[in-house]
């Protein structure tokens, strides 16, 4: 009768086990929520980060040039130069790597076909100037616009060659934005 009362013993608890469904543990259910949230906020992030800005709804042509002329622009890198200031306090000499932003696709091979004359009035250029000059932001953007300024001259965009004395800072003829080089970028600037 032993062996009876095993096989009653043992059925219900098969009865039981057969009737409930297994117990699946909490932790794996959070473990694949939070995968499946990591994963959303993932793809939202990276629609956020990836999608183009919004165009502005106000400014009319001139915030829609802006833009447009951001999504054409293209950098062009002249290279880096190392010219000998002109003597103050020591010899000093600048060490600058020069690039481009161009919005005139056009201007690319003008400018690859120019580049040896570009070069050469850069040189020219940087060679004229003072380390006093060129240590404010101000003396570096007025650099900027005179790199512009014998750029677009080579390019036969200005019709008069921009000085290239220190002493003669002409002031810079008014072509903003209409002649496809939008900026003069400073990469690398160095005075030792």
């Amino acid at each position: 009768m032993a062996k009876a009362a095993k096989p009653s013993t043992q059925e219900p608890e098969i009865e039981e086990e057969v009737g409930t469904p297994p117990k699946k543990s909490k932790k794996k259910l959070i473990l694949l929520i939070a995968a499946v949230l990591l994963l959303a906020g993932g793809g939202v992030a990276a629609f956020l980060l990836l999608s183009p800005p919004a165009a502005p709804k106000r400014g009319g042509a001139a915030s829609a040039e802006a833009s447009r002329a951001q999504l054409t622009a293209k950098f062009i890198e002249l290279g880096q130069f190392t010219a000998n200031l002109i003597r103050e306090d020591g010899d000093r000499y600048l060490q600058v790597a020069i690039s481009l932003k161009i919005t005139n696709p056009d201007l690319e091979d003008k400018i690859k076909e120019t580049k040896p004359e570009i070069l050469h009035r850069v040189n020219m250029l940087l060679q004229s100037k003072y380390p006093s000059e060129l240590s404010t932001i101000d003396g570096k953007e007025r650099l900027a616009q005179q790199i512009k300024g014998q750029v677009e001259y080579v390019l036969g965009i200005r019709k008069t060659a921009p000085a290239i004395s220190s002493e003669q800072d002409a002031a810079p003829e008014t072509n903003t934005g209409k002649s496809g080089i939008a900026d003069v970028l400073f990469t690398s600037f160095i005075i030792q």
